[in-house]
């Protein structure tokens, strides 16, 4: 029997956040596309427990953010027990984003991960698309012009050729076996923790609980509009071998450093030990074929960001996938390697840093306190992210200007008046088109017809003391405090929210050369 065959532009495999954040991108794209998963079902572990403020901004542009914030709690206090049983009440761990970033998003939302993927799936599914389970990679083989991935499928083998390939199929890749891109780095072998996701009675939902006692420290989160709980404890270096996890193990470790019946666990439906491991690819990239999320990169869960960061992978990666296919410069996708990668690297070093401040003092309630506090900062909301040194990136000639640089992710701002409406800055950029923000006295200074590239939206902000002008009216001076404007400027802005080149509006011939550059045939 011969084995059947198909073909598609882009073939994902991995149906967790990074694949389904690329699979809604691609989809509203209209990039012909599958994505493949493994598993015969649907995640239900907890897994991740939390959202930062960047990858809200990338899930309000795929429109799927409402469930989310619907369904997450932002301000999740912590209860800190002593061995004698006594409290004590600190703030949350994680803490808003400055203010001067620009986020409409600034506080990260404690989440479960399968939320996460419900949220991204259910707005995947309104695209008309339909995650394949129970589909596994088994066999890759590329070439110059395309990949060929046989799977094995519920239906029997089958075999994919696509342009392109991405792995988003987790630490144990199978994708970046076939690929011979091995992660480099250390597995912590004595850094290891229990998880799982819980039932339990004695405890309000209101709080996180964290003991600490001589043997370590347990704690167990409230995952939202459920009756779940994750838990997470460490497990003492002195022990070589840990037992198997189990429910009858938990409330044994429960008793020793929590007190007796003080907590009572009812049932398990997710139970691991986690291993730190601190490592990544080489590169993102071997030929047409790419990595991202853990399957490019795996570290410690301090901080929050291994999802997050794999969403962010997919972001990056998306547009400049459509843009190739449709005919843009193939050294377009060479960029993802290019900027990606350097941040995974400061999410390596940053969530270890951090994750050892937090062993080394797991054992003293006040020190674990401050330990937990200093995890979230601006640096985890991903909002400082920039690619700066990009080749994609056009330095900018204006003097004087500090903030919302070339390479900086482009800040929203409040109180744009349009002819209909009053809005934000976000609300010109959500969608998958290049934005460029035009900052005149005069809507009359610029001839819209200069700028004629298809996927190019074009807008006019004018400040708050002119009057009579067609354009958009920044009523409270946000736009230009935001962007650091202070005479007529040109801002282009990439269709994943960074800012490509700034430049004056007697240089508007600048725009056009730029996308040019990119988007002319090889």
């Amino acid at each position: 029997m011969n084995t059947p065959q198909s073909f598609v532009d882009v073939l994902i495999v991995g149906a967790g956040p990074t694949g389904l954040t690329l699979a809604c991108d691609l989809a509203r794209r209209n990039v012909d596309h599958r994505i493949i998963e493994r598993s015969t079902s649907y995640n239900l572990a907890s897994r991740a427990k939390g959202i930062q403020p960047r990858s809200l901004e990338v899930v309000d542009d795929l429109e799927a953010v409402r469930y989310i914030m619907d369904t997450g709690v932002v301000d999740l206090p912590v209860r800190y027990y002593n061995e004698d049983g006594r409290s004590m009440v600190k703030p949350s761990i994680t803490v808003a984003a400055s203010a001067e970033l620009g986020s409409p998003y600034p506080d990260p939302v404690w989440i479960a991960q399968f939320d996460v993927e419900k949220a991204l799936r259910d707005r995947y599914e309104m695209f008309g698309g339909k995650v394949e389970l129970g589909v596994e990679a088994v066999e890759l083989v590329q070439d110059l012009e395309g990949v060929q991935v046989t799977v094995n499928t519920p239906e029997g083998k089958e075999q994919i050729h696509a342009r392109y390939v991405v792995g988003a199929d987790g630490g144990k890749s199978s994708i970046r076996k076939f690929i011979h891109l091995p992660l480099i780095g250390n597995t912590h072998d004595y850094e290891r923790w229990y998880l799982g996701d819980v039932r339990l009675a004695g405890l309000d939902r209101d709080h996180i609980h964290i003991w600490t006692s001589p043997e370590g420290m347990i704690g167990v989160t409230p995952l939202p509009k459920s009756d779940i709980w994750q838990l997470q404890a460490t497990i003492s270096s002195e022990i070589k071998e840990p037992e198997n996890p189990s429910l009858e193990v938990y409330q044994d470790m429960f008793n020793r450093r929590a007190g007796a019946r003080h907590v009572r666990l009812m049932d398990a439906s997710w139970l691991s030990i986690y291993r730190i491991n601190v490592r990544m690819v080489e590169s993102y990239r071997n030929g047409r074929v790419f990595l991202a999320g853990d399957a490019a990169h795996v570290h410690s869960p301090a901080g929050g960001q291994g999802m997050n960061t794999g969403m962010q992978d997919a972001y990056n990666l998306g547009w400049k996938l459509e843009s190739v296919i449709r005919g843009a410069n193939t050294t377009l996708l060479d960029t993802y390697d290019e900027e990606r990668r350097p941040v995974a690297q400061v999410v390596l070093e940053d969530s270890t840093k951090k994750m050892g401040a937090i062993l080394g003092t797991a054992t003293e309630r006040g020190a674990l306190s401050q330990s937990l506090s200093t995890v979230s900062d601006d640096l985890t909301s991903g909002l400082l992210i920039s690619y700066r040194s990009s080749s994609l990136t056009c330095p900018s000639i204006q003097a004087n200007v500090t903030r919302s640089l070339p390479g900086d992710r482009a800040p929203n701002a409040e109180g744009l008046k349009g002819a209909e409406s009053i809005g934000d800055v976000f609300d010109l950029l959500r969608g998958p088109h290049w934005t460029l923000l035009a900052f005149v006295n005069r809507t009359d200074h610029l001839s819209l017809q200069d700028f004629t590239f298809d996927e190019l939206h074009t807008h006019c902000i004018v400040p708050s003391h002119v009057e009579g002008e067609e354009g958009i009216i920044d009523t409270a001076g946000n736009a230009y405090r935001m962007y650091d404007v202070t005479s007529e400027t040109l801002i282009l802005i990439r269709p994943d929210g960074y800012i490509a080149l700034r430049t004056s509006i007697e240089d508007s011939a600048l725009i056009l050369r730029y996308l040019n550059t990119i988007y002319r045939a090889n």
